[in-house]
């Protein structure tokens, strides 16, 4: 009797296939997965904090730099601030003296003025000094003299122009006056005049 094996056999390569266990995560295959993408998220994140750490610490050097450098400078601010303040202290001072040098210098000038200017025929009897402004009171022979008194305080720089106030007839033949002007103690001329002598000119 004759026996046919309808199965065919299967080829060696497909045997040894079958024979080998096959790799599969099943169930575990997304968690893996998710621990995957987690350690790269978390090597992301420790980079980044890392290069931030040291980003912060260099900034707060440098701060701590420039605070010694403001710290420095401090100290030179107020030296200067002390310089500036004591410069001004001295330049107060200076015009003080000034002043007061031109509040005593103004009447010994306007009395030299005054005298200058006085023409023949002519004499004061008074003169008032009311801060800068003068009132001279005084005799003449004649008019003329009065004329020519004033003409030549008028020419003086240290006076504006003179004003009668009033000129009468007095006893003898000879005639009352009395003169209103406004001196001014370091005209622009005479102070550009003074200010271009070299040092020591004038003792």
């Amino acid at each position: 009797m004759i026996k046919i094996n309808l199965v065919a056999e299967a080829p060696a390569a497909a045997v040894v296939q079958a024979e080998r266990p096959k790799f599969s995560l099943g169930a575990r295959q997304g968690d893996v997965i998710l621990m995957i993408v987690l350690a790269v998220a978390a090597l992301v994140v420790g980079t980044q904090w890392y290069l931030l750490t040291s980003k912060r610490s260099d900034l707060r050097e440098v701060e701590r730099a420039r605070r010694r450098e403001r710290d420095e400078l401090l100290v030179y601010i107020k030296k200067v601030e002390e310089l500036e303040a004591r410069r001004e202290l001295l330049r107060h001072k200076i015009n003080v003296i000034n002043e007061l040098k031109q509040n005593q210098r103004g009447p010994v000038r306007i009395m030299d003025e005054v005298s200058r200017a006085l023409p023949e025929l002519v004499w004061l009897t008074s003169l008032t000094l009311k801060g800068t402004d003068v009132a001279i009171s005084g005799v003449a022979m004649d008019e003329n003299a009065v004329a020519n008194y004033i003409s030549n305080l008028d020419e003086s720089p240290f006076f504006d122009e003179p004003l009668m106030k009033n000129m009468a007839r007095s006893k003898g033949d000879t005639f009352a006056f009395t003169l209103n002007c406004t001196f001014d103690n370091s005209p622009p001329e005479i102070a550009a005049a003074e200010g271009s002598q070299p040092a020591g000119a004038g003792s």
